[in-house]
């Protein structure tokens, strides 16, 4: 296009002018010097252009991320690459970065998440083997020390269990050795209600689930208060967890949904998402 403009020859640009009056000559001129110069500035661009941003930038670890603050407030844990993979590290508060130590040595799935049990003694999180989706829950020590030759304390897998999906749904502040959990190993499809200790990986059945319930939810003070139902039509219950049996109190189509309740410390009562 540039080469082309530059073929121009302006004095017969200017001879054609001269058969238009003088808005559209200088409509015309003025038209083609933007176009000209448009071309021009976009060609120097193009020759121009910054050099490629390296994928790493944006896909790459991040050197810190997750970082949290132990309860008892004692300890920085975040993530970190560990011998080229995402891994746990911990630090005291008061101490700098540089003294942080790993606590998990993962080298086939890097660890995206975790969590401080309520007492501060564990921290937790979830993996799976190969990308599987039959996630585990792991419990590991930050203070207790390597064994010999290990780079890091052991973790324990508290739901070891083959081709069986653990789901977490409350973290007791009343009881911080305990969390209330889902597995579905009796039915694939569903997941009974668990207490797990996590001291111990300890499994005490609390709820089989054959109402085709798809979460459990728990009031301020550790209550079973609520159910979530995924009814055979493609609708949805929210109910409620009575004594005998359950009650509706709101209900979804097909083509609707809301999502996991939660118990309000203003308000003490249920807000859920539509």
């Amino acid at each position: 296009m540039v080469d082309l403009l530059m073929k121009i020859d302006l004095t017969e640009l200017l001879v054609y002018l001269q058969k238009f009056n003088f808005k559209m000559k200088t409509f015309l001129f003025m038209s083609f010097i933007f176009m000209a110069g448009t071309v021009i500035t976009a060609q120097k661009t193009k020759d121009a252009m910054p050099p490629i941003i390296d994928r790493e930038i944006f896909f790459g670890d991040p050197e810190i991320a997750g970082a949290q603050l132990s309860p008892n407030g004692k300890f920085v844990s975040f993530i970190k690459p560990f011998n080229g993979t995402r891994n746990i590290w911990v630090k005291k508060a008061t101490d700098p970065f540089e003294s942080a130590r790993p606590i998990t040595a993962d080298t086939k799935r890097p660890i995206s998440s975790y969590f401080w049990s309520n007492d501060s003694k564990y921290i937790l999180y979830v993996q799976d083997k190969g990308g599987n989706e039959n996630f585990m829950i792991y419990a590991v020590n930050p203070m207790e020390k390597n064994e010999l030759g290990a780079e890091v304390p052991k973790s324990r897998n508290l739901t070891d269990k083959e081709n069986v999906r653990a789901q977490i749904y409350a973290v007791p502040k009343s009881n911080p050795d305990i969390m209330f959990i889902g597995l579905n190993d009796r039915d694939p499809a569903w997941h009974d209600l668990y207490e797990l200790k996590i001291s111990t990986g300890e499994l005490k059945l609390l709820r089989q689930n054959t109402e085709r319930m798809v979460s459990w939810i728990f009031d301020l003070k550790d209550k079973l208060k609520l159910a979530m139902r995924a009814n055979e039509d493609g609708s949805n219950d929210l109910l409620r967890v009575d004594a005998n049996g359950f009650t509706k109190i709101y209900s979804t189509p097909i083509l609707e949904k809301f999502l996991s309740s939660l118990f309000s410390h203003r308000w003490r009562s249920s807000l859920f998402g539509h």
